[in-house]
């Protein structure tokens, strides 16, 4: 009966050892930036980037924080979204996260308007992908392009939002 006992342990361990691989880490692909929203408020943008799990166990990207900087130089902040969402165990899977940036001097969207150029802007983040004990950051940057047509249409529609000025004609 002890052979049997001792026996028994000796295959669970080894099972335990051998049969368990340590978990994989994530990776995280970039796949588009795209403007959604253009206002005096603000800019909106969704950022998708895939997210494969190695793992045969599900993970979830619990955080995704960014830093959105445009034309190289003015720094629209800093946001964390805290919307988990699961990875299947063994899958890839597409992940949308919403931005939505403020401006912080209003002069800037006016500046940007007025310049009749399109405006790049880079996005620098960290995805934080686990479990409940076990997670890991990853760094992503993406590159997009606020067009020239876009700030134009932003501009009328902002425009066409104000109260009108007497003796001026009402835009189109």
């Amino acid at each position: 009966m002890r052979a049997l006992l001792v026996s028994f342990l000796l295959v669970a361990l080894g099972a335990l050892f051998f049969g368990c691989s340590p978990p994989a880490p994530p990776t995280l692909t970039p796949k588009e930036a795209k403007v959604t929203t253009l206002d005096l408020a603000g800019i909106d943008l969704r950022v998708t980037m895939e997210v494969h799990n190695p793992n045969k166990i599900d993970l979830a990207v619990r955080a995704v924080t960014a830093r959105v900087l445009l034309d190289g130089k003015h720094d629209l902040g800093t946001m964390t979204i805290t919307q988990p969402v699961t990875l299947p165990a063994g899958a890839r899977t597409l992940v949308e996260v919403p931005l939505s940036m403020k401006w912080k001097d209003a002069t800037l969207f006016g500046v940007f308007a007025a310049a009749k150029r399109s405006v790049p802007y880079t996005i620098d983040g960290t995805a934080t992908i686990g479990g409940e004990r076990l997670n890991v950051t990853l760094p992503f940057t993406m590159k997009g392009v606020v067009t020239a047509e876009e700030l134009t249409a932003a501009t009328l529609k902002s425009l066409k939002g104000l109260p009108a000025i007497p003796g001026l004609a009402p835009l189109p």
